[in-house]
């Protein structure tokens, strides 16, 4: 009968999280034992050697240098007592890898061009020796010189090598032969300019332009030369990128020629796609961090964190934008490469990991809260209010995050400094006829909150007859000549009367004209 073969099954993802902080924890204990034992051995130098705590560390360095032992190590055979193990060598944080953000490009609408004719001969020669030549080369650069190689004996004179980005722009990654001002300035061609390059690359059609041709429709030339050919290159069945080739001549290339180029820029293209690959070559690395950097409020990149069946267990918070936030005075850069659950030990139970894992493989967006959830960060956990939304983005989630409890603590606090001082506060949407008033101003003026707030028209109606025309005309210079209003007059409600004071500044809008009134009231 043959064995089954049985697999340990991964821990829940809460006990996964608690077993990586107490490895934390563990590390953090090893450190201070360790400094514990040098600051011992120092102190012992100090005494011994009736020197300085800074001589008595330099002199413990030193010889940890010089015999090649750890200093710990060194202070501990001072003291004749056994150091603390050497912790584990760190994991390496996982790199950023932007691309498993990015969807593929959908496939070019250009229309199909003919496969080049086959090469004999020594176009076939010279086609395997440059492709040999590209192979061996390790960065762009390299590959645009060796592409040059490839076609110096028909003439040209130089080469570029461009990535298409997401935006529709190309990125400039390799070149041969262009002056370095004109490299330089053409770092990254954007999706707006006229290039004939860039139109190789999005439309997926060569060209095979002369100076006068480019001219005549409207192409910018990068750089000299008198021709010019701007190939697409292809990974699959979508364009990555393209490859321009110059002659400072003009030359006139038969079909054979013609061919043997455009084979040579799909062996560019093939090297160039693998060289791309490497994360720190990804060209939608910057254009995913400006994204980001755009964005409001707590927003990031998640990756999923799978176990060995494939299952989302957790998800890694790769990339996030400047103001992203746990609410526990952490930022950035704290929350960059951490786990979900390390922030919301709670959030598989609460349904957020397993929410998230479904908009992952479904395609749908998940929304989650305003709700309770349990946060770290702090001596011990709280609990917080939390929203949050979730889209797929690529092969991960963008996701964003808010926090009501900072909203709802500033509201208490500004409702019990009225209720302190017997003010509130009153805002007038002019144009949009909006009014809002504080819990403190129906408190202050006598009003109801259930009949909503007056309009600042009707507010003269709400004093004594003898004030109202006072307050009426304060107004009316304070909406049509933009003159702040600061005023006192006499409320009377329910056979109380009672002195208040209003304070109101406008707000112009481009025009000169005011669009909002703002103001405090208090009572005197």
């Amino acid at each position: 009968m043959p064995r089954r073969r049985t697999t340990t099954a991964p821990p829940p993802p809460l006990v996964a999280t608690v077993q990586r902080l107490q490895r934390e924890l563990d590390t953090l204990r090893r450190e201070r034992r360790a400094h514990a034992v040098v600051e011992q051995a120092t102190g012992l130098l100090i005494a011994r050697l009736e020197c300085s705590p800074e001589e008595a560390f330099a002199h413990l360095r030193g010889i940890s240098q010089h015999s090649n032992i750890r200093l710990v190590d060194v202070a501990a055979g001072l003291l004749g007592a056994a150091a603390p193990p050497a912790p584990p060598p760190p994991s390496p944080p996982e790199p950023f890898r932007p691309e498993r953000y990015l969807r593929p490009l959908p496939p070019s609408s250009a229309p199909e061009v003919a496969d080049p004719l086959p090469l004999t001969g020594e176009a076939a020669a010279r086609y395997h020796l440059a492709r040999a030549a590209m192979k061996a080369v390790t960065e762009t650069n390299g590959l645009a010189e060796a592409l040059a190689e490839g076609v110096r004996h028909l003439g040209a004179g130089s080469t570029l090598l461009g990535l298409l980005e997401p935006d529709g722009a190309v990125r400039l990654v390799g070149s041969y032969g262009l002056p370095r001002s004109v490299a330089s300035l053409w770092q990254r061609a954007p999706g707006t300019v006229n290039m004939a390059l860039l139109r190789a690359a999005v439309d997926g059609n060569p060209l095979w332009l002369t100076r006068d041709e480019a001219r005549r429709r409207g192409y910018d030339f990068i750089g000299g030369g008198a021709m010019r050919v701007c190939l697409p290159l292809r990974r699959a069945d979508r364009a990555i990128g393209v490859a321009a080739i110059s002659w400072d001549t003009h030359r006139d290339l038969d079909e054979t020629e013609r061919a043997y180029v455009v084979a040579l820029a799909e062996a560019a293209g093939r090297r160039l796609s693998t060289l791309s690959s490497r994360p720190a070559d990804a060209p939608a690395a910057h254009w995913l961090e400006a994204v980001l950097d755009a964005l409001p409020g707590s927003v990031a990149l998640w990756c999923p964190v799978r176990d060995d069946d494939g299952a989302v267990v957790d998800f890694r918070l790769d990339r996030c934008s400047p103001d992203a936030t746990d609410g526990a005075d952490r930022g950035r850069d704290a929350l960059t490469g951490r786990r979900l659950l390390e922030l919301h030990p709670s959030a598989a139970d609460d349904g957020i990991v397993a929410g998230c894992a479904r908009a992952l493989r479904d395609g749908r967006p998940f929304r989650w809260g305003p709700g309770q959830v349990w946060r770290a960060g702090g001596a011990r956990p709280t609990r917080v209010l939390l929203s949050l939304r979730a889209v797929p983005f690529g092969d991960g989630l963008l996701a964003s995050w808010h926090y009501h409890d900072e909203q709802r603590r500033a509201a208490d606090r500004s409702a019990r400094l009225e209720r302190a001082g017997d003010v509130g506060w009153v805002e007038w949407d002019l144009g949009g006829d909006a009014v809002a008033w504080s819990s403190g101003a129906y408190r202050v003026l006598g009003r109801d909150p259930a009949d909503g707030p007056l309009p600042l028209g009707s507010l003269h109606r709400w004093a004594t007859p003898s004030d109202a025309p006072r307050v009426r005309e304060a107004l009316r210079a304070l909406v049509e000549r933009a003159e702040p209003a600061e005023l006192e007059f006499t409320v009377r409600r329910r056979g109380a009367a009672w002195p208040v004071r209003l304070v109101a500044e406008p707000v112009v809008d481009p025009d000169g004209r005011v669009a909002e009134v703002r103001g405090a009231v208090a009572r005197r």
